[in-house]
């Protein structure tokens, strides 16, 4: 009987980290949003993504540890788990990556704006020198 009781407080304590672990990977996929907008298709495909690697996860981690067996505790860990690290981590987690990524796509720009400017200059005098030769090919 005891290892019936260790055994399901071992599934609760793994469904608790399981919760936490899959609102911290969808963190990572708000903030990769920020990071890069995206058109609705793209997002809904991410969210279709991440549920189906969120199934699978569950699934695995229930077949794994209680031979597939639903049980209602397990779901009651989970939902802890995510509610417990959206009210703590997440909310530090999100608050930084507010002001850490608009940061960071300033500084990137500032990088990348002048990468981009001279791919324009050399794009454009190629573009002269091409319809110049095109010209001198042209007249003979």
């Amino acid at each position: 009987m005891a290892d019936l009781i260790y055994a399901e407080a071992e599934l609760f304590v793994v469904c608790l980290l399981l919760g936490a672990v899959l609102a911290l990977v969808y963190d990572g996929v708000r903030i990769f949003r920020m990071l890069i907008p995206h058109k609705e298709i793209v997002v809904d495909i991410e969210d279709l993504a991440f549920w189906m690697f969120t199934a699978w996860m569950v699934f695995r981690t229930l077949f794994y540890y209680n031979r597939g067996a639903l049980r209602g505790y397990a779901f009651l860990g989970m939902f802890l788990g995510v509610l417990i690290y959206m009210l703590t981590i997440s909310r530090i987690l999100m608050f930084l990556a507010d002001k850490i990524v608009p940061c960071w796509k300033k500084g990137v720009g500032l990088v990348v704006r002048p990468i981009v400017s001279m791919k324009r200059s050399v794009i454009k005098t190629l573009k002269k020198a091409l319809a110049e030769v095109k010209m001198a090919v042209k007249s003979r």
